[in-house]
């Protein structure tokens, strides 16, 4: 995969949705294979902030409109994913096949499988979900395998193993109250990105890009990213703001901080 077209800094699924200031890659999604409605509804009624310790809690639950909806758009030339990671998660083997089916036909920059959501249960994949990915994305950038927090030695052995070098560290953390993001997940995320460097990639350290995403509002954050390894990082609850939808002034600083520090890998 080359990652020189994905910029140093993305905006989040489903954040990428609405917010895609320039100098950054915006992740669509999450797509399911079905509709999945109540979107605006499900995050008024569970959108959390927790001011004293810097966390959101949600359990949006991947509401979105179908992949079929994407497909539509991008076919009627109503929407454009050349330069955009399109974000899919499946909840069977079929929906898991469906999606990558769907994403091939409008060839978006890289394709980001979704492993992990605190609020839709137990994550399952076939056995050759991986190396569908890879054959899915075909001349596309990539394929992207977005971990759980936790548990997630299985699907990333398995995701190496089939050759996938693109890895974002990582989603929210689960608890009771739902899917937890913010400050509390920045040192889960670092210690994820460690461990995979310093156990699960063994020779293919210096092949494999990482993605770090968690608690990042200020450029020490970034730097703390980039200490621990990553070639990007990932914003996502520090744009959940009507503010952004007008103006991306107070991103430039994290844009033009991981653009001068971060040096994406081509392979």
């Amino acid at each position: 995969m080359s990652d020189a077209r994905i910029q140093p800094l993305i905006i989040s699924a489903p954040f990428g949705n609405y917010i895609q200031p320039r100098g950054t890659t915006p992740t669509l999604g999450t797509f399911t294979a079905a509709r999945r409605p109540g979107r605006l509804l499900q995050i008024l009624r569970t959108v959390r902030h927790y001011r004293r310790i810097g966390a959101w809690v949600n359990k949006i639950g991947l509401r979105n409109p179908g992949i079929d909806s994407l497909v539509e758009r991008v076919q009627a030339g109503r929407a454009d994913v050349a330069d955009k990671i399109v974000s899919i998660h499946g909840f069977s083997t079929d929906d898991w096949y469906k999606l990558l089916e769907q994403v091939q036909m409008i060839e978006p920059l890289a394709i980001e499988l979704n492993m992990s959501c605190p609020n839709v249960g137990e994550v399952s994949w076939p056995a050759d979900l991986f190396e569908g990915a890879i054959k899915a994305a075909g001349k596309v950038g990539g394929v992207i395998v977005k971990l759980p927090p936790v548990n997630y030695e299985l699907m990333a052995r398995q995701a190496l193993e089939a050759g996938v070098r693109t890895f974002h560290c990582c989603n929210t953390l689960p608890v009771p109250a739902g899917g937890m993001s913010g400050k509390p997940l920045k040192p889960v995320a670092l210690a994820c990105i460690r461990d995979l460097r310093s156990r699960l990639l063994g020779d293919l350290t210096d092949a494999v890009t990482l993605i770090g995403g968690g608690g990042i509002t200020t450029t020490a954050d970034i730097d703390d990213y980039i200490k621990a390894g990553v070639q990007h990082v990932a914003v996502g609850t520090k744009v959940m703001s009507p503010l952004y939808l007008l103006t991306d002034k107070p991103l430039r600083p994290l844009i033009e901080h991981a653009g001068h520090h971060l040096q994406p890998r081509v392979s």
